[in-house]
């Protein structure tokens, strides 16, 4: 049996790098106390997402590496692989990553955010490229917020390449502003319950890392490959949380069961063929 104790945080609001760097910092150091070997930190963690009611004043590619240089002490002096998220300022636009920080601190490399939702269309700008990472005996991949909502064909294709463990770093809320109080509550948003899919239809660990606010829309969580809740955190809490996962578990067996060949083209109900497969035939 293969073990590794894996942490999800919640960590504050922010709008600001000074306000936003002693949050990640403290996430890191409480995970490394619970003897945790990965953490995971909300998306857009630094210095704070842009769709939230308090204006977020712009910041340099400069100031977010001394950013991430505080993060990656902390994740050294913990000894904790951390994934935080943060914007990333390009030519094009700010995309929204995820960059993975070893253990010894340096970078291990960054998952850019691929599938905007439509309402962060004018904050930010979609990256591109999709990899898995290995750290600390774990494959694992990470699909940021919508794209783990609306998009399971990410997961997929990470689970298919060998992920363990899906990471989901996200920003989350509620419509009315109130504060949920049970996981995958009918009332709650869709948001876990897609989260819940996404591990039963892999058969693999989901880890999820959302913002602590008033108005939390979905939990910060680890879900089981059977679809049980393994560990959470009190909605609005400013925490940390961390479970000891057995990757034996994480068999990736309906994910691998997928047979594409016997699902090429789509017809309409006169049988003709609208989507074909990418080798060639009808269109």
């Amino acid at each position: 049996m293969s073990t590794i104790r894996v942490a999800v945080a919640s960590t504050p609001l922010t709008a600001t790098l000074a306000e936003a760097v002693p949050a990640a910092v403290a996430a890191v150091e409480e995970a490394g106390r619970m003897g945790a070997r990965i953490v995971c930190l909300p998306e857009t963690a630094l210095p704070g997402h842009r769709s939230q009611a308090q204006p977020v004043p712009d910041v340099s590619g400069g100031e977010l590496d001394d950013a991430l240089d505080e993060v990656a002490e902390a994740a050294r002096k913990a000894g904790v692989v951390t994934i935080v998220g943060a914007e990333r300022p390009t030519p094009a636009g700010r995309e929204i990553v995820s960059y993975v920080l070893g253990a010894d601190g340096a970078r291990v490399g960054v998952q850019a955010k691929t599938q905007i939702d439509p309402s962060e269309e004018p904050n930010y700008v979609p990256g591109s490229g999709r990899r898995l990472f290995a750290a600390a005996g774990l494959t694992f991949g990470i699909a940021i917020c919508h794209e783990a909502f609306r998009y399971p064909e990410i997961s997929r294709s990470l689970v298919l390449g060998g992920a363990q463990v899906i990471f989901v770093p996200h920003y989350v809320t509620t419509d009315d502003g109130s504060l949920p109080t049970r996981w995958c509550d009918a009332s709650n948003p869709y948001n876990e319950k897609a989260l819940l899919c996404r591990a039963l239809e892999n058969t693999v660990f989901v880890a999820a890392s959302n913002v602590a606010a008033a108005d939390q829309g979905s939990a910060t969580c680890i879900i089981g490959p059977d679809g049980s809740l393994v560990a959470s955190l009190e909605y609005g809490s400013v925490c940390v949380t961390a479970a000891d996962l057995d990757l034996d578990r994480a068999s990736r067996l309906l994910a691998l069961r997928w047979a594409p060949e016997r699902n090429l083209g789509v017809a309409d109900a006169e049988g003709s063929i609208l989507v074909a497969d990418r080798a060639g035939g009808a269109a």
